[in-house]
C-alpha cells in the first residue's frame, strides 16, 4: 500500500512537470584554468604541454533547446592566421563543430556534424554514454542538479562527472554527453570544465533549431573505421 501511495504521489508532481513544452537557451563557459594546478600535481615535466594550457582562454558554448531537438556549439571561431597555436579550450569545447540530440517517443539519439575532420561533411551518431547515478546534489544558476559519472571501463577510474536537473526533464546535454534524466548543466573532465553561467527557458522569442539535412550520416562505428583508414600512422 506504502508503495502504491509513494507511486501515486510521484506522479503527482512528475505529470505538471512533463506535460509542459519547455525551450530555452543555455549559455556556458568553458575554461582550462585549473590545468596548470594538476599537471603540477602530476608532477609533469613536459613544457609544451604547460604552454598549451598557458594560452588555452575560456570559450563561451551555447545549447538552444526545445522539446523534440537541442543544438549545441561554441561562440568562438578557430583563428587560422593565429602565430600561437590553436586555444585548446576551444578545441575541447567541440571546436567548430555541432551536436544536435534528439527527442523521439522512443529513444533519444545524439549526433555531431563535422565539416573539417575528413574534408566533408558528415552526420556521425554518437554512442549513448553509460552513465552512473549518484545521490550528490548542488545547485548551478538555482536549479537543484544531480550527479552522474562515466567510468573507464578497463580500470573503472572517473573519466567525466556530469551534473543534470531533473526541472528540465529532457535528456539533452554538452557536446556528445546526454541520455540522462534530466538536463546537464556541468560537466568536469580532468583539467576541463563546462559549466552553465545563464539559463534562459521559454523566451519571448521563440527557440528555432534548423535540423541539419543533406550531410552524409555515418554510425560510429563506420567513423572510426574512415578515421583508421585515414591515420598517418597506419601500418
Amino acid at each position: 500500500m506504502k508503495n502504491t501511495l509513494f507511486i501515486l504521489i510521484f506522479f503527482f508532481y512528475l505529470t505538471p512537470i512533463f506535460s509542459q513544452k519547455i525551450e530555452g537557451k543555455i549559455t556556458y563557459l568553458a575554461t582550462s584554468k585549473n590545468a596548470i594546478k594538476y599537471i603540477k600535481e602530476k608532477k609533469t615535466k613536459k613544457s609544451a604541454v604547460i604552454d598549451i594550457y598557458k594560452r588555452a582562454k575560456d570559450v563561451e558554448v551555447v545549447l538552444k533547446f526545445n522539446e523534440t531537438i537541442s543544438e549545441y556549439y561554441t561562440l568562438e571561431k578557430i583563428d587560422l592566421d593565429n602565430k600561437n597555436g590553436y586555444n585548446f579550450t576551444h578545441i575541447m569545447a567541440g571546436g567548430e563543430k555541432k551536436y544536435y540530440t534528439y527527442n523521439s517517443t522512443l529513444k533519444y539519439k545524439n549526433e555531431t556534424l563535422d565539416c573539417y575532420l575528413l574534408g566533408d561533411c558528415f552526420l556521425i551518431e554518437n554512442n549513448l554514454p553509460k552513465w552512473n547515478l549518484k545521490q550528490d546534489t548542488k545547485k548551478i544558476q538555482g536549479f537543484l542538479c544531480y550527479k552522474a559519472i562515466l567510468n573507464n571501463p578497463r580500470n573503472n577510474k572517473i573519466i567525466l562527472e556530469a551534473w543534470y536537473t531533473p526541472k528540465i526533464p529532457y535528456q539533452y546535454g554538452v557536446m556528445n554527453y546526454y541520455g540522462l534524466p534530466g538536463l546537464i548543466l556541468e560537466i568536469n573532465k580532468n583539467t576541463f570544465t563546462i559549466t552553465a553561467t545563464k539559463i534562459e527557458l521559454n523566451p519571448l522569442e521563440k527557440i528555432k533549431i534548423e535540423e541539419p539535412k543533406g550531410f552524409k550520416k555515418l554510425s560510429y562505428k563506420e567513423f572510426k573505421e574512415i578515421l583508421k583508414k585515414n591515420s598517418p600512422f597506419k601500418d
